[in-house]
């Protein structure tokens, strides 16, 4: 492993927990939302480019009611995810169009939207 692959470490690790955070997040929202296979949903919403996130997110679970409030963890769960997929966002849009940069960027972009993540999870 060479000085260039210990660079973008930390943004490939970045990557791998933001997955894992979505995929929390809705396993345990599904779970709230009463589905009788939250993990099913956590498997398929983590898959990129999130096509079932966006339509679990934006469909299923606006037409059924929360039976528990939402927990501790999937606050947790919530903000890394929703930093990280903002955050990816905004690198996508704003960084140079270099994969090299955007992984070194992201962390950073990451890093500075956990607050407005927390305050948007929270809701």
């Amino acid at each position: 492993m060479g000085p260039a692959s210990l660079v973008v470490l930390p943004g490939l690790l970045l990557f791998f927990a933001v997955l894992v955070a979505v995929g929390m997040w809705v396993a345990l929202d599904a779970r709230a939302h009463d589905s009788s296979h939250p993990i099913l949903w956590a498997v398929f919403a983590s898959i990129p480019p999130g096509i079932i996130l966006l339509y679990y997110a934006f469909w299923w679970r606006r037409h059924r009611d929360r039976t528990q409030p939402q927990s501790r963890w999937e606050h947790y769960a919530a903000t890394v995810a929703v930093a990280g997929l903002g955050g990816f966002a905004i690198t996508a849009l704003l960084a140079p169009p270099d994969p090299v940069t955007q992984t070194l960027v992201w962390p950073i972009v990451f890093a500075g939207s956990l607050p407005v993540a927390y305050w948007l999870a929270a809701a």
